[in-house]
């Protein structure tokens, strides 16, 4: 029971703490109900700085409905099987929401940094990757204020020993995220790896002096206070310019040959032969710790459905799983686009097909205009950073583009109006699309110059033939394999 007499003074903490509060709550309340931003508070520092006890203070301070406490890397060190970037996606918060997050991607930076297993060119590309990736969620209506609790490493070891030892130490929470650190000199090391980072990173770090713990977690209020209040940056509109290609060349889709054909006994036999080849790839070892993404896009009617068929009948059904992508759900819109494609992504070990893909940034959303052009304009190079994140983490990533001509496209349209179980295949958007014909070609042209690289190619696949177009797609996949695993 509280014994305090109720008519007692206020002391100035309390009144400030008080003001804080009330002022952090309005800020939150309007925050949520705006629902234009989410926010991320990365609270980092030595063990011992009080990342524990600032987390609870703010969980204290905010409505804990409106706020989520994240944590990776913490604690007992599980084996975790995908890509390191795959579970901050996974939870992302929606707009009008706060996410603390302890451990954040910096942790595993950190570490490498500090035990050599990076160097310091290593260490600035990997910054370069995460200065992308931040880029990217703040144009995606996702703010992020990142916080360092600075103490010295004998500081917070001496710190972090007394209360751990202290009585009722459990009142005073310790979070434990550089057990692994071996020694003293590895503290001091972490120390001198955070003051490279903060003179490095593209957002800026808030750097807090931890000795006062009082004064550490007003800082901190005040600091998520502003993050809650400053006004969004609006982008300004932009133009895509063709001349901004990163490789422009020559376009490809009118110098294929679409008449390619193969007969049906041929078809079967390379079909059979490049089925047997890919389902021994794929169960290999060597495939154990790398996982397999697989992409499939085309004209509306070239025949993904039949292509990611034929493939999937040469996979273990519990090793792969296909996707198929539609408009994106309210859950959806409410984070970054990137969102529904990084939770989809497998395990090690594991393949997934993408029926349609994130790609639709840059084909429907742009064609159609539900995307604004500077945000589809900006997606090549975070789609790419997408990707290379999944090729870092020993991922094989592979993309198909099916595509026939507007008379074979007609035709399969009529003949899908005139088969009564091909009926649902074809759509009022269908027709119309066809009306866009040129404007997803360019689309397309674009797409592949900006977005096909060496570990990541798109393939272009003639598809006026099902058959050959089946059997290229398969024969691509083992050869692609092969060098792969070899």
């Amino acid at each position: 029971m509280d014994t305090q007499n109720e008519s007692e003074t206020p002391t100035v903490e309390e009144d400030r703490e008080s003001a804080l509060r009330t002022a952090l709550l309005d800020a939150q309340f309007e925050f949520a109900e705006d629902k234009s931003q989410a926010l991320l508070v990365l609270i980092n520092g030595l063990d011992g700085s009080g990342k524990g006890e600032v987390t609870n203070r703010l969980n204290e301070w905010l409505d804990p409905r409106g706020v989520s406490t994240l944590a990776y890397d913490i604690g007992k060190h599980k084996k975790y099987h995908g890509p390191l970037a795959r579970r901050y996606w996974l939870d992302m918060p929606e707009r009008g929401r706060i996410a603390i997050v302890l451990g954040s991607w910096y942790h595993q930076l950190l570490y490498n940094r500090i035990t050599d297993k990076t160097d310091l060119k290593q260490f600035e590309a990997s910054l370069e990757m995460t200065r992308h990736v931040e880029a990217m969620l703040k144009a995606e209506g996702v703010r992020v204020l990142k916080i360092w609790l600075k103490l010295s490493a004998g500081k917070a070891q001496k710190r972090y020993e007394e209360k751990s030892n202290a009585p009722g130490s459990f009142r005073k929470p310790l979070m434990v995220e550089w057990d692994k650190l071996q020694d003293k000199k590895e503290q001091k090391r972490l120390v001198e790896a955070a003051e490279e980072l903060s003179g490095m990173s593209g957002e800026p770090w808030h750097e807090i002096c931890a000795i006062d713990t009082e004064a550490r977690d007003f800082e901190v209020g005040e600091l998520v206070l502003q993050a809650l209040t400053v006004a969004p940056v609006k982008t300004p509109a932009e133009t895509w310019d063709h001349a901004n290609r990163i490789a422009p060349g020559k376009p490809v889709l009118p110098a294929l040959d679409l008449t390619q054909s193969l007969k049906k006994d041929e078809y079967k036999k390379r079909l059979k032969d490049a089925q047997n080849e890919l389902y021994k790839l794929t169960r290999s070892p060597e495939m154990t710790e790398r996982g397999m993404v697989l992409v499939f896009e085309g004209n509306d009617a070239a025949g993904k459905g039949g292509a990611i068929r034929r493939a999937r009948a040469a996979l273990d059904p519990v090793q792969s799983t296909v996707v198929p992508i539609a408009a994106p759900s309210q859950e959806a819109l409410s984070r970054p686009y990137l969102w529904r494609f990084w939770r989809r992504i497998p395990d090690q070990g594991d393949i997934t097909i993408f029926d349609r893909s994130w790609y639709g940034r840059v084909l429907v959303e742009r064609v159609e205009g539900f995307a604004a052009p500077h945000d589809w304009a900006r997606a090549y190079e975070e789609i790419n950073d997408f990707e290379t994140q999944l090729i870092r983490a020993g991922y094989i990533v592979h993309k198909f583009w099916l595509a026939i001509d507007a008379d074979e496209q007609l035709a399969r349209f009529k003949a899908r109006e005139n088969t009564p179980h091909k009926r649902f295949k074809i759509t009022d958007d269908d027709w119309r699309n066809r009306e866009k014909w040129d404007l997803y070609a360019s689309a397309v042209e674009d797409m592949v110059a900006l977005c096909s690289k060496p570990q990541a190619p798109w393939t272009i696949v003639e598809a006026n033939d099902k058959r050959f177009s089946r059997v290229k797609v398969l024969e691509t996949l083992v050869d692609r394999l092969k060098t792969e695993l070899s």
